[in-house]
């Protein structure tokens, strides 16, 4: 016979107060008990506190997900009541789905994609951080300091991994997933990532940090921050141009970052790397790229065409100047203020 925790509550209310958790997490709460007396746990109504507690300070506090609490608060609490811990294990691993399949926060799941994007490390605690994606999308993906070693070698952009046992999570409605100590990520067969293509007409607000002429790792294409790969540590790096720009949707009030690489950035500026280079040892500064685009590109309308890497963020394959305003219009306009 199963039973509910707040039956339980109710029964021993005039012996203690009710956690937060308990309310918060009645259902996790009752499948643990059940757990427990399934593998032979006596009175577990005199656990209730014990596992409330538990299971909501490493979902609250920690950030575990749910699945992993549960497994981490039962065996615990039969160790605590010396019972064999063969009674519960999850083992295996996580069931392969694709990226457009990850729509729940807190899931264990594995996933074939390519790495179609590192980016730069701007935490102490992240070794990686990047883009993944396969047939359906694209998602974020990050691997902590901590969990460091289950980067395989040469992790690198445009290859093919599997990885298994990752976590799912959300933020301000995007989905990513993260490695953690059960995860394994391993070289696999060729996978095409495809994104969702968009054109959207504009003005380039800002021109960002890590814009201009920039180094990048010869081994896993990398950006360098201060002569340093975040992988393979201080290289001779190769140079290449790349602009980072806050975009603005013409006709609305959406922002959206704009990426854009070597090509599309030589085609809209009409600099080429090595020219970029000459510019830079003459002034004794590569700040003067920077300095360059930011003058030409900010405060001018580009229709731009890329694929949505998320839900603000498109990596761009061509862009080019617009006039949004059409002689009709203007004139039109001139006509409703009165000019001549």
């Amino acid at each position: 016979m199963r039973m509910s925790s707040l039956n339980l509550l109710k029964k021993n209310s005039h012996q203690r107060r009710i956690t937060m958790a308990e309310i918060k997490y009645k259902q996790e709460i009752d499948n643990i008990l059940n757990r427990l007396k399934s593998a032979g746990v006596q009175n577990v109504e005199q656990e209730i506190a014990d596992v409330s507690t538990r299971y909501g300070l490493l979902v609250d506090e920690w950030r575990v997900p749910a699945s992993e609490a549960t497994r981490t608060v039962v065996q615990a609490m039969l160790k605590k009541h010396g019972i064999e811990t063969k009674y519960w294990q999850t083992g295996g691993t996580a069931p392969l789905v694709t990226v457009d399949q990850v729509k729940a926060d807190n899931e264990w799941l594995s996933l074939k994609a390519k790495v179609v994007q590192i980016w730069e490390n701007r935490s102490d605690k992240v070794a990686r951080t990047g883009l993944i994606g396969d047939s359906t999308g694209v998602i974020k993906f990050t691997i902590f300091q901590k969990n460091e070693d289950i980067i395989p070698d040469n992790f690198t952009e445009g290859e093919s991994y599997l990885f298994e046992n990752v976590v799912s999570s959300v933020w301000n409605g995007q989905f990513s997933v993260k490695g953690n100590k059960n995860s394994t990520i391993t070289p696999c067969d060729a996978v095409e990532a495809s994104r969702k293509t968009e054109t959207v007409v504009g003005v380039i607000t800002t021109i960002g940090t890590g814009s201009g002429l920039i180094k990048r790792c010869p081994e896993c294409n990398r950006a360098l921050v201060k002569g340093s790969c975040g992988e393979h540590g201080k290289v001779e790096g190769r140079f290449d141009l790349r602009i980072k720009a806050v975009f603005s949707i013409f006709g609305g009030n959406e922002l959206i970052d704009l990426i854009i690489g070597t090509e599309a950035t030589e085609a809209l500026t009409g600099l080429s790397v090595a020219a970029a280079k000459d510019m830079a040892m003459e002034a004794l500064d590569t700040a003067v790229i920077d300095d360059k685009f930011k003058k030409e590109l900010v405060g001018r309308y580009y229709e731009v065409t890329g694929g949505m890497l998320q839900k603000d963020s498109m990596l761009v394959e061509t862009i080019k100047p617009v006039n949004v305003y059409s002689p009709e219009s203007i004139t039109e306009a001139l006509k409703e203020t009165g000019s001549n």
